[in-house]
């Protein structure tokens, strides 16, 4: 399991020193966040549903999300019924004043097991930083993955830093800070046993992943 007070206290760190940008959801420029989206907005071509759909936004952050998804249109072009989710409060907070007509709200899909089920659901770097032991972070993604995999009826998105990418010269200290790099193939390993039905991107971005899972 994660640290969950320490992961809330490292966001809304962030948040304080940065202000409601980028750089307070530890992303290197908004440009790559914006690959990662669009990237995530392939489910809905993927999925067995491409209109009216509910998507629940988890590790939602500042709503950055929401507001891709409304630049790019797909809102409406696909009526897209947003939802979006994050344990740590003050981002939650600033989420609704950036966007009030948006849904937004403080949820832990791990502590809370009467939650309603969504078309799809996107988690964009939810998995990226670890607060404990190796062991205990990988049986947190597990579960995540699982319960992810749960509540969405159609399909899940989510992106994971990349070992693979990396120039390491010593492998014992990839994963030495609190940022977690992701074999790809030790990822399939933790997936197959949810679902047997998944598409992995590793083509769009040096350091960085995206695996699809479909119902």
């Amino acid at each position: 399991m994660i640290d969950k007070q320490k992961q809330i206290a490292y966001f809304e760190g962030l948040l304080a020193e940065h202000g409601p940008n980028y750089k307070a959801l530890d992303w290197n420029s908004p440009e790559s966040q914006r690959l990662r989206y669009r990237i995530f907005s392939e489910l809905f071509l993927y999925g067995r549903k491409s209109s009216g759909i509910s998507l629940l936004d988890l590790g939602c952050g500042l709503g950055d999300l929401y507001a891709f998804l409304k630049s790019e249109n797909l809102l409406q072009k696909n009526r897209i019924q947003y939802t979006g989710w994050d344990i740590a409060p003050k981002l939650v907070e600033t989420a609704v004043k950036r966007f009030p007509e948006a849904d937004f709200a403080i949820k832990d899909i791990l502590e809370e097991k009467a939650l309603p089920r969504f078309d799809y659901i996107m988690a964009s770097g939810v998995l990226t930083i670890r607060t404990t032991s190796e062991e205990e972070h990988l049986d947190f993604v597990r579960e995540m993955i699982y319960r992810m995999y749960e509540l969405a009826r159609c399909g899940v998105a989510l992106n994971f830093l990349s070992q693979g990418s990396l120039p390491v010269s010593d492998p014992g200290g990839l994963n030495s800070s609190h940022y977690y790099h992701f074999d790809p193939e030790q990822l399939l390993r933790l997936i197959r046993y949810a679902c047997n039905k998944y598409i992995l991107r590793h083509d769009y971005h040096e350091g960085d992943f995206t695996v699809f899972l479909l119902k």
